[in-house]
């Protein structure tokens, strides 16, 4: 074992075989198509795992089609840039936790979510007698909605705008509802459980600002437009760039960029150091860099940089007893912790699992809290 080996003993993956994988396990799984997607296993029987694929498929796969999840700094991808249905190859440039950033191979690059990629890799040869017998079809969508729960207003089959991982709010429709949140089919054809606060009314308004889709655009490349009319869910736009109007354009085509609370006072200046939120709903050290009304680019300390809302964003109080998560040794995986000493950029940190070590405030963040 070479140095490295030790240093990032944490992060070692796992291999094939069945008794290495049990349900809740994150896996690479290969799908109908031959290519690799992330997944979570959610049963066990025998040789056959059933994954739950993050884009929303579950299958019966083979234990020889299951692999680690070794996405990681340098590996070839195929991603859905800007969560479009198409995916482009490309390279993994950065990595936060399951945050990644990609660098396509026609130039773009973006920060976007392991979720949104897949891979290819070597089949194993399996024969056709060890392939799950009888697998069943693909089994009903079950969203755990948790306990049956009201959610203020809100209806099941009712049309809203609903935060994404991006931060910018889409056009959806309500699927179900419980005590964690409620399940958004978005116009675009994405999925996702939304809590309460990451809701609000389907309304737009004349004069408004928006983010739109050319309807000569086939990929989710949004430009700079005003609305100039509104009728129920169609509008008229007028784009920033050249001055052309579109009408009779359907608002599913359509991002918003909203803060769901009002913005008051902004106790914060261009520079200081904060906390703030990421698309996981996990809270990074950063910086930040703008402030433009209700639009704050921060700079998270361990690299990328986003747009948010002032309600995403909190005062730096990091302190000692902290219940934290910490990228052992700089390796890409977060670990849960205490923060035992506090000194400037340097922390002292207890792992749950018995290790610590000294490492540096940019590798720490807040762990999601619990629904």
């Amino acid at each position: 074992m070479g140095v490295f080996d030790w240093l990032f003993k944490k992060s070692e993956p796992k291999t094939g075989g069945g008794s290495a994988w049990k349900v809740g396990d994150r896996v690479l799984a290969k799908w109908m198509d031959a290519f690799f997607y992330p997944g979570r296993i959610r049963a066990v029987e025998g040789s056959r795992f059933q994954v739950s694929f993050d884009y929303g498929d579950v299958a019966w796969v083979h234990q020889a089609h299951i692999l680690s999840p070794d996405i990681k700094v340098g590996s070839q991808v195929f991603c859905r840039i800007q969560g479009g249905p198409s995916y482009f190859p490309g390279t993994v440039s950065q990595q936060k936790g399951e945050t990644i950033e990609v660098r396509y191979e026609h130039g773009d690059q973006e920060w976007t979510s392991l979720s949104m990629v897949r891979v290819q890799r070597p089949i194993a040869d399996v024969a056709p007698e060890e392939l799950p017998a009888g697998t069943p079809a693909p089994a009903k969508q079950n969203v755990d909605l948790g306990a049956p729960a009201d959610l203020g207003d809100w209806r099941t089959g009712d049309r809203v705008l609903a935060r994404w991982l991006d931060f910018f709010w889409y056009p959806g429709t309500i699927l179900g509802m419980g005590a964690k949140g409620a399940h958004i089919l978005y116009d675009d054809g994405d999925q996702r459980l939304v809590q309460e606060n990451h809701l609000m009314p389907l309304t737009v308004e004349e004069g408004e600002q928006i983010f739109i889709r050319p309807k000569n655009e086939p990929q989710r490349v949004y430009s700079n437009a005003t609305v100039v009319q509104v009728d129920g869910e169609r509008i008229d736009v007028e784009f920033e760039e050249d001055g052309r109007r579109e009408t009779n354009t359907k608002v599913s085509r359509a991002r918003f960029w909203r803060c769901p609370v009002g913005v008051k006072s902004f106790p914060f200046e261009e520079g200081d150091r904060v906390l703030a939120y990421d698309s996981d709903e996990c809270v990074y050290p950063a910086e930040i860099v703008s402030i433009q009304d209700d639009r704050v680019i921060v700079q998270y300390l361990d690299g990328p940089e986003r747009m948010l809302t002032p309600e995403l964003i909190k005062r730096f109080d990091l302190r000692v007893g902290a219940k934290i998560e910490c990228r052992w040794k700089g390796g890409p995986n977060y670990f849960p912790g205490v923060l035992s000493k506090l000194e400037g950029e340097r922390i002292h940190v207890n792992y749950d699992d018995g290790d610590q070590e000294w490492t540096s405030v940019r590798l720490v963040r807040l762990p999601k809290p619990p629904v």
